[in-house]
């Protein structure tokens, strides 16, 4: 089993479960029988006398279950959704390769509350059905946050009513970088796409059955080209631009929103309302990250803003118009993320930190800082979590082996990080087959790490259990990276990596 549980007795014997078994689901847990089914499709709705019987207790923690397999069959208890889809996710493993489950007892809760991945779909565009079989991958490892990266420089993701230039130009780009053998080139094909609001609410409800949060990302102030595409008025200096064809900090990431001008803040005030009538999740991600400032220190309006609101400087005045818009958030019931190279004096410890950037120990000092002074942190380590590139610079053991709290922090504070995120960045993955080829079976070695608890297993146990796994990906028709349990040498790891920076970012997709 992925991830391993908290407990578990076997003992000898294995219940005969038929081809097609019966599944009986309480009414009490009956918005879970959709991800259920999803989970074990090979049997079918039965009677309360089913052999595989899904039943509610209160007293059971909200994300915990219990399983057990014995004479009369396989029960599952929960108190709700998350709990029995997890209790189902752990069924199809034990029938990984077997018809019959072993005799055992599981009690299951999770280390972390927050265990998520960030999906970037600004860089490549990627349709609904994809991001549904994500979903479902990551239900079968307990995962419960889905972030979904929907603006960038390279595209704005989702339909807008009230701009409607965001979609009309701002979610479509002449060309793109690719690399694929010949080194970077713009391969001058057309590329975008947003997801209509049907879409959202319908993905939004799809991951809900399986036990997953679906939280948005608009990321300001930088990061802002596909909406200064479509509405130039909101930079400094109102110049026109087009949405961004290459990927990175450039020259092009000093064009942003510009942070003097209210028409900026009541831009962002009225998309955020939009947005929020399609994302019923209790966070909102605001981005923060590589917020190029060049342009603010020329701008009078910038300059202007600084003085009258006393700040320090430009990094101050992002952190003001962050803290503008999490009160924002927080007068409608949601709270802020920030990456944490948004963190500043002007934005407090009510924000939640994703830390990703570690910039020779800066970033991570300033992630403990948060967390010692009382904020709450999402761990999304970059050398360990980043899953856009490729296995010889992140190997599987290396991710396998992070451990998620930082050094330095209080016993307290260790409390406060609420768990982690892998991130999958799509500059250089153009297509399905590579996404998956770069998340699986990563996604499996960090579902453990956020939920089994410190020290459960070690990897050369996690590689025996992968085996299985590859059959149900197989079974899921999901494209996966095999022969990537054990790193390569420093040699050829390092000649892998060169060739992906340097020549094709599908090196080891193609090599195999």
């Amino acid at each position: 089993m992925i991830p391993l549980p908290k407990a578990a007795v076997s003992r000898e014997g294995r219940f005969p479960l038929p081809e097609g078994a019966a599944v009986w689901i309480d009414p009490a847990l009956a918005d879970a029988r959709e991800g259920i089914f999803s989970l074990l499709p090979g049997l079918c709705p039965g009677r309360e006398d089913a052999d595989v019987r899904f039943s509610h207790d209160a007293v059971i923690p909200g994300e915990a279950y219990r399983l057990v397999c014995d004479e009369k069959g396989v029960g599952i208890a929960a108190s709700g959704v998350a709990g029995a889809v997890y209790g189902a996710a752990t069924l199809r493993q034990l029938l990984a390769g077997e018809n019959d489950p072993p005799y055992l007892a599981i009690e299951d809760a999770p280390r972390f509350p927050w265990r998520g991945i960030s999906l970037d779909v600004c860089r490549h565009f990627f349709p609904a059905d994809t991001i549904r079989k994500l979903i479902n991958a990551l239900a079968l490892y307990k995962f419960n946050t889905l972030h979904l990266h929907l603006s960038d420089d390279q595209g704005f993701r989702v339909e807008s009513e009230r701009f409607p230039k965001l979609n009309s130009v701002g979610s479509f780009r002449k060309s793109s970088a690719v690399k694929r053998g010949r080194g970077e080139v713009q391969d001058g094909i057309p590329h975008g796409g947003f997801y209509a609001k049907a879409e959202v609410r319908e993905l939004v409800a799809y991951a809900a059955a399986r036990g997953i949060s679906v939280i948005p990302e608009f990321d300001v102030p930088g990061h802002t080209t596909a909406m200064l595409a479509a509405y130039p008025e909101l930079s400094c200096d109102g110049r026109k631009t087009e949405v961004e064809t290459s990927y990175g900090i450039k020259d092009f990431s000093a064009h942003i929103l510009c942070g003097g001008d209210g028409r900026v803040y009541e831009f962002l005030a009225c998309l955020i309302d939009e947005m929020l009538e399609l994302f019923p999740a209790p966070y909102f991600h605001l981005g923060g990250d590589e917020a190029v400032k060049t342009e603010w220190r020329k701008c009078e309006k910038c300059r202007q803003a600084i003085r009258e609101h006393g700040l320090s400087g430009e990094r101050a005045l992002q952190g003001y118009l962050l803290e503008r818009l999490r009160l924002h958030l927080r007068e409608r019931g949601r709270e802020a993320i920030i990456w944490n190279d948004g963190l500043a004096d002007t934005t407090g410890t009510e924000f939640v930190c994703q830390h990703w950037l570690t910039g020779l120990g800066k970033g991570k000092r300033r992630t403990v800082r948060h967390l010692n002074a009382g904020g709450r942190a999402i761990m999304s380590d970059f050398f360990r979590l980043y899953f856009d590139y490729p296995y010889a610079m992140t190997p599987l053991k290396k991710t396998y082996q992070y451990r998620m709290l930082p050094r330095g922090l209080t016993r307290e504070a260790e409390s406060r990080v609420l768990g982690g995120e892998c991130a999958i960045w799509t500059e250089w993955i153009e297509d399905e087959e590579k996404l998956f080829f770069n998340l699986l079976p990563r996604l499996a070695a960090a579902g453990e790490i956020f939920w089994s608890a410190p020290g459960a297993a070690d990897y050369a146990g996690f590689v025996r259990r992968l085996s299985a796994q590859y059959r149900i990906y197989d079974e899921m028709e999901l494209p996966y990276a095999r022969g990537m349990e054990q790193p390569k040498n420093r040699l050829a790891r390092a000649k892998t990596v060169r060739a992906f920076y340097g020549k094709n970012a599908y090196v080891e997709l193609d090599s195999r």
